[in-house]
């Protein structure tokens, strides 16, 4: 379902946690858009040009985690900081190879995975089917016209998630809650896969028909 929430008041600094490809592409996407963006970094005032902790970015008013699935378990006493109740959006991926096939390396999704070690927090998870190196020059070149999967447990975080693809210049696509979110993880039908919003919605369609 392509979500239409102009209705939702654009408000809130969103926090980027983890400051590499995927997370400098959306914020400068989401600054070229008018978006209050904190970039955050463990190396912030080393010599680096983020000035932001991971710590401040993860105060912000909706909070994008970018930091690679393996960072995730050495930053859950930081990321357990995160005021209760706020959206995060996982844009994070576990990836096996097997066979020379991307595979999710978790037996659940990612989401729900993150939604266990984060309980206080709500998670959404987008961004994660785009390949990082394609996610400004779509946006930018043709703002708009492409997809991005959404999912989520309940609606305001959906539409909190969705208001932000939109901000990217990208199409929000709704595609059920975390436990059906396994369509956009590593091995999913979507996975790097950059579609328009229909066929978006057919592949997600055909993939539950085939796991009926």
């Amino acid at each position: 379902m392509v979500t239409d929430s102009n209705h939702i008041a654009r408000a809130g600094t969103v926090g980027i946690v983890g400051a590499g490809r995927i997370g400098r592409a959306l914020a400068q996407l989401l600054e070229s858009n008018g978006r209050e963006v904190l970039l955050g970094s463990r190396r912030a005032g080393e010599g680096s040009d983020v000035t932001v902790s991971l710590a401040d970015a993860a105060s912000a008013d909706i909070v994008v985690l970018a930091l690679p699935h393996a960072a995730i378990e050495e930053n859950l006493a930081m990321l357990a900081a995160i005021a209760p109740g706020t959206v995060v959006i996982d844009v994070a991926n576990a990836v096996r190879v097997d066979d020379g096939r991307c595979r999710s390396a978790l037996a659940v999704p990612h989401g729900r995975w993150l939604a266990d070690r984060l309980p206080h927090v709500r998670v959404a998870r987008a961004f994660t089917h785009v390949q990082d190196e394609l996610l400004v020059s779509r946006a930018t070149r043709q703002p708009g016209a492409w997809a991005v999967a959404v999912a989520a447990d309940d609606a305001e975080a959906q539409d909190v998630a969705a208001d932000v693809v939109r901000s990217a210049g990208y199409v929000p696509v709704v595609v059920g809650a975390l436990d059906e979110s396994a369509v956009l993880d590593a091995g999913g039908p979507l996975f790097l896969r950059m579609l328009l919003p229909g066929d978006l919605s057919d592949v997600v369609a055909d993939w539950r028909r085939a796991r009926r």
